[in-house]
C-alpha cells in the first residue's frame, strides 16, 4: 500500500524537474524531505520504478534517519521482488514505527512469500489493529489480495467474510472474495458473489467474464454463452471472452458457431495452436476430416510439439486416406510420448495401409510391449498376421500364448475370435466368458469387430442373459 503525499502538482512537477535536471548532469541538490516524497510518488504512480529508485536514494543519503522514506523504500523492494532488503528495512521499522500498520502490511506480504503464513497473519492482523477507519478497506483489500496471490485462499476468505457487512459494496474487496471461492472450488458461492457485484454495477466485464468461467465449471454452457455474449457486448475487443465462448458453444454441440467464435478470437488476437486445434476438433465433430485435417495441420505447424494435433491429425488424415500425413503426425507424436501404446498401434496401422508391413509389424510388437492387456493391440496383431504372413497358424500361435499368461483378458477375447473363426464353438465361449469377466468393458468392442461371434447360439444366449 502506499501513501501518496499531497504536495500540489504544480509544486512537484517543478520539484520533479528540477530533479531530473540533476540527473542527467549527475549532479546531486538538497531535498527536503518532503519534496523526495513527493518525486518518489510521482514516479512510483507513472510505474516509474528505477527514477523513483534513485530519487529515494538521493533522499536517503540527505536524511539518512527518515523512517517515511525508508518506508517507501521498503514498499519499492516489495514491487522489485528484492524480499531480502525489504524485510531488513521493515524489521528496522517495526522497533522504531511500532503503530505504523504498512510497515505490518509490508512484513505480511514479504511473510506469505515466504510462505511462513503463521507470521504473515499476525502481522496483518497488527496491520488491521492500528489503520485508520478510512484506511480499513485498503486494507482489507491488499491482505485479501496478497493472500490470494500466494494460495491462502481459504484465510483470504475467512477475512473479507469477517468484515463483508462492512464492506458489501466494496467492488474490489468483493473481486477477492468470489475469486477465493472459485479458488476453492465453491462455485455457487463464487457465482453469488459475482451477481451481487453485477447488482452494483451491471458493466463490470471481469465481473461477467469470471462468471461465465464459473458457470462452465458447473457445466452450465448456456449462461456461460450469455456472460460471455454480455462481456463481449461491454468489451469487444476481450479476446479470452470469443475463446471462452467458443469453448462452452463447442460443449454444447453448436460446432459452426464454436468456429466462427474461434475465428473471431483470431481476429482479436495472434495464431495459436490451440484454436486452430479446436477449430478442427469441431470440423471432425461435424464429419468434415478433410476440413479437420487443415485445421490439424495449421496448429501443427505453430506448435510441432503439440501432441494431441499431432494425434488428431494422425486420425482424420487416416480417415481421408492420407497415409503419408498419418504416419508423418503419428512418428511425431510416438517420439514425444513412445510410451503410448495407442499411438504405436495407429502408426503401425498407417504403414500397414501404405504397404510397409516390416514398419507396420514393428510399430504393433511396440504397441503390446507398452500395452499387453489392450484387446484392440492383439486383435490388430493377429489381423496383420493373418493377412501379411503365409505361414501363420492362428490356434498355435494361441495356445503358445495363453501358456504364457492366463491372466490377460485380452488374449482370452482373441481365443473367441480365433476359435469361432475355426467353429470350435465351445471353446470360444469359454474363453468369452473368462475374457469378459477379466475385461468386461471390452466386450462391446469385440462384438463390434466380429458379429460373427453373436451368430453362434451358445454365444448369443450368453450374451443375451448377461445383458
Amino acid at each position: 500500500m502506499q501513501e501518496y503525499s499531497h504536495a500540489d502538482q504544480e509544486g512537484t512537477r517543478e520539484t520533479v524537474d528540477r530533479f531530473e535536471e540533476l540527473v542527467q548532469l549527475n549532479q546531486e541538490s538538497y531535498f527536503d524531505v518532503f519534496q523526495i516524497e513527493s518525486i518518489f510518488d510521482y514516479y512510483h504512480q507513472k510505474s516509474m520504478l528505477d527514477k523513483a529508485e534513485l530519487a529515494i536514494e538521493m533522499g536517503l543519503k540527505q536524511h539518512p534517519d527518515s523512517t517515511c522514506l525508508k518506508l517507501k523504500l521498503s514498499t519499492l523492494y516489495l514491487e522489485l521482488d528484492k524480499d531480502d532488503e525489504a524485510i531488513e528495512i521493515l524489521e528496522y521499522l517495526k522497533q522504531v514505527e511500532s503503530n505504523n500498520p504498512e510497515v505490518f502490511l509490508n512484513l505480511g506480504i514479504i511473510q506469505t512469500r515466504f510462505g511462513e503464513k503463521p507470521k504473515a497473519l499476525k502481522n496483518f492482523q497488527i496491520a488491521l489493529k492500528h489503520c485508520t477507519k478510512e484506511d480499513l478497506a485498503d486494507y482489507v483489500f491488499e491482505i485479501s489480495f496478497n493472500l490470494n496471490q500466494e494460495g491462502y485462499y481459504v484465510e483470504a476468505k475467512n477475512l473479507i467474510k469477517y468484515y463483508k457487512q462492512k464492506f458489501s459494496k466494496n467492488e474490489n474487496i468483493l473481486f477477492e472474495l468470489a475469486y477465493a471461492y472459485d479458488k476453492l472450488n465453491d462455485i455457487d458461492h463464487g457465482i453469488d458473489i459475482y451477481n451481487k457485484l453485477l447488482d452494483l454495477n451491471p458493466y463490470l466485464e471481469n465481473a461477467w467474464y469470471n462468471l461465465g468461467i464459473l458457470y462452465n465449471k458447473q457445466e452450465n454452457y448456456t449462461d456461460a454463452i450469455e456472460a460471455y455474449n454480455i462481456t463481449i457486448a461491454i468489451a469487444p475487443n476481450l479476446s479470452e471472452a470469443y475463446f471462452n465462448k467458443a469453448n462452452s458453444l463447442a460443449q454444447t454441440g453448436d460446432y459452426i458457431e464454436a468456429i466462427n467464435a474461434y475465428a473471431e478470437y483470431l481476429s482479436h488476437s495472434h495464431p495459436n495452436s490451440i484454436s486452430y486445434f479446436y477449430m478442427g476438433d469441431c470440423w471432425e465433430n461435424l464429419g468434415n476430416y478433410n476440413l479437420a485435417t487443415q485445421f490439424y495441420k495449421a496448429a501443427v505447424d505453430l506448435d510441432p510439439e503439440h501432441i494431441e494435433s499431432l494425434r488428431s491429425l494422425g486420425r482424420t488424415s487416416y480417415r481421408v486416406q492420407d497415409y503419408e500425413t498419418s504416419i508423418y503426425a503419428f512418428d511425431k507424436a510416438v517420439s514425444i510420448d513412445p510410451k503410448s501404446a495407442e499411438l504405436w498401434r495407429a502408426l503401425g496401422k498407417s504403414y500397414k495401409k501404405v504397404k510397409k508391413p516390416a514398419e507396420a509389424k514393428r510399430c504393433l510388437k511396440r504397441a503390446l510391449i507398452n500395452q499387453h492387456q489392450d484387446t484392440k493391440n492383439w486383435i490388430e496383431m493377429y489381423q496383420f498376421l493373418e493377412e501379411n504372413e503365409s505361414d501363420f497358424n492362428a490356434i498355435p500361435f494361441l495356445e503358445l500364448l495363453l501358456s504364457k499368461d492366463q491372466s490377460n483378458g485380452a488374449l482370452h477375447y482373441l481365443a473367441a475370435i480365433i476359435y469361432n473363426k475355426f467353429n470350435k464353438q465351445k471353446e470360444s465361449l469359454n474363453h468369452l466368458i473368462i475374457a469378459r469377466q477379466l475385461l468386461p468393458e471390452d466386450l462391446e468392442l469385440v462384438l463390434n469387430k466380429y458379429p460373427a461371434l453373436v451368430s453362434m447360439p451358445e454365444i448369443a444366449e450368453y450374451i443375451n442373459s448377461q445383458l
